[in-house]
């Protein structure tokens, strides 16, 4: 993973994700509240990175180790 879902504010990867998130939901993080980018961008961006990394998969808003 190249640090790209991280908190740019705090540096964390704790992301506070709604239950009915869309697309275009935005989401922040659950650490200190900054904005990280819309659902639909992160999911995007996570796949990429894991399917590079081929280590881990996203499932309901938690990543799981391979």
């Amino acid at each position: 993973m190249d640090d790209k879902l991280d908190c740019k504010a705090c540096g964390t990867i704790q992301m506070d994700i709604p239950d009915n998130a869309t697309e275009s939901t935005p989401i922040y993080c659950s650490n200190c509240g900054a904005f990280l980018g819309e659902w639909g961008e992160l999911q995007d961006d996570f796949y990429r990175q894991a399917r590079d990394a081929e280590a881990f998969d996203l499932r309901d808003g938690n990543i799981i180790k391979k």
